[in-house]
């Protein structure tokens, strides 16, 4: 079995490293200039261009990584599927509730993950198979002797033998597979078969079946069919966007967990849960079973919008459930309901009133009603919002002295074939303040 080595050196020189310094945060304003300085000073255009390229990405990584960006040394395809660092200490924190110490992360990439596990106290050993981001990555766990950086192919590793820089055995796994094909350090095509991924699913299952403690962070879309059935499956949305599915194995998993959704709030660096919701059953839509059955209703005075994160567990009927709400359609995942129980999980909306989903009727809507700016969200109609507010704002210049005027559509239908029905809702968002932690 292939041997794992130490992860090389990187190509930075001192002075390079302090010419990145220099110049990060980066301007495309002063790109030029900054490049016309680098070469004045004897570096080459390369040299030049890789200088100026990471102090792109660090400007770029304060969004993840905060002020840890600007020490750190990053690739484009590393930066982009790095996780954040919000989420990312979320990761540490399961491995710390769940009393393990120490965790290889294998295909760590940049090491974003592993970064927050050694900031956690986590001592690490980070698996790259690219010897050039093994070097990064080994440059941005410098300042953690509990960590170590190897290079290796995750596919040929026998996990019973991985151990620590100190020589303790590893307690647990975690594991990010790429799902997207990388030429020249970019990523190009996202891959959708699981078993293209790199690890493919197949060798994540075993993994599992060792009984090790192990977390796979997957892209949001993975189908329920892929999901092995051993694990928890937890969608997480941060600041509204839903970033991740991590499949928990072993005894990261909760107890009568199989699938749930958890909000983050939007600050990029500390992770705070508003609210999350769980099931102990599989996908209703590959079983057919519900821990509550969805109840259709008439629109009520609120339209509730349920988190990506919470469409995408497939937990919909049971957020309907949890707000005493009901559904305007079993395939659309629009909630309604006559009163506003406090929740982080859905966006409420009062209802104003109802329009014919026509475009000229709706421009007469936007002229009668003074509307400058128009915010257009839709679900289960074929109808790109972008286009269609274009069209409706088209000519609705806002008058001298005249006040900016807001307005919300919400474009869906309700119903199947000849009885199906698109209407436009004009709503209004209304905000209800949580109770701690939204529960």
């Amino acid at each position: 079995m292939p041997s794992l080595t130490p992860a090389p050196a990187h190509p930075f020189t001192h002075e390079q490293l302090a010419a990145i310094d220099e110049f990060t945060p980066y301007s495309t304003d002063r790109a030029l200039a900054a490049a016309s300085t680098l070469r004045s000073r004897g570096f080459s255009p390369e040299d030049s261009s890789a200088i100026l390229t990471q102090a792109k990405l660090r400007t770029q990584g304060a969004d993840k990584f905060g002020d840890k960006a600007h020490s750190m040394l990053l690739t484009e395809a590393g930066y982009e599927q790095a996780t954040r660092a919000a989420v990312a200490k979320g990761h540490a924190q399961r491995f710390k509730d769940a009393g393990i110490t120490s965790v290889a992360d294998l295909g760590c990439g940049i090491g974003a993950d592993s970064l927050a596990f050694t900031a956690a106290g986590l001592a690490i050993t980070a698996v790259e198979l690219d010897p050039a981001t093994a070097a990064f990555t080994a440059h941005n766990l410098a300042h953690y002797p509990n960590s170590q950086v190897l290079v290796g192919n995750v596919e040929n590793i026998n996990v019973q033998t991985l151990t620590t820089a100190n020589g303790q055995a590893i307690q647990a796994l975690w594991l990010d597979p790429a799902r997207r094909e990388v030429e020249g350090g970019a990523t190009t095509s996202r891959l959708f078969d699981p078993e293209a991924f790199s690890p493919p699913l197949s060798l994540i299952e075993k993994l599992a079946a060792t009984g090790m403690p192990m977390g796979v962070k997957m892209g949001p879309g993975l189908p329920h069919e892929h999901i092995p059935a051993n694990c928890e499956a937890e969608w997480v949305s941060h600041g509204g966007s839903v970033v991740e599915v991590v499949l928990w194995f072993n005894a990261l998993a909760r107890k009568r967990v199989r699938r749930a959704a958890s909000l983050l709030s939007k600050n990029p660096q500390e992770p705070e849960l508003l609210e999350d919701i769980t099931s102990a059953l599989d996908s209703p839509e590959s079983t057919g079973t519900h821990q509550y059955e969805p109840t259709i209703g008439e629109l009520a005075t609120y339209l509730a919008e349920p988190d990506g994160a919470v469409v995408r567990s497939h937990l919909v009927s049971d957020l309907a459930h949890k707000l005493g709400a009901h559904l305007i359609d079993e395939r659309i995942a629009y909630l309604t309901t006559d009163t506003l129980e406090p929740t982080a999980l859905a966006q409420y909306f009062e209802v104003r009133q109802i329009l014919p989903l026509h475009e000229k009727a709706l421009k007469r809507w936007v002229k009668e009603n003074g509307i400058t700016a128009l915010t257009v969200k839709k679900r289960g109609v074929d109808i790109v919002p972008e286009q269609l507010r274009a069209k409706l704002l088209a000519g609705a210049k806002k008058k001298k002295g005249q006040a900016r005027k807001e307005a919300t559509l919400i474009l869906t239908r309700l119903g199947q074939g000849l009885d199906s029905q698109r209407l436009a809702i004009w709503a209004e968002p209304v905000q209800v303040p949580l109770t701690k932690g939204g529960r």
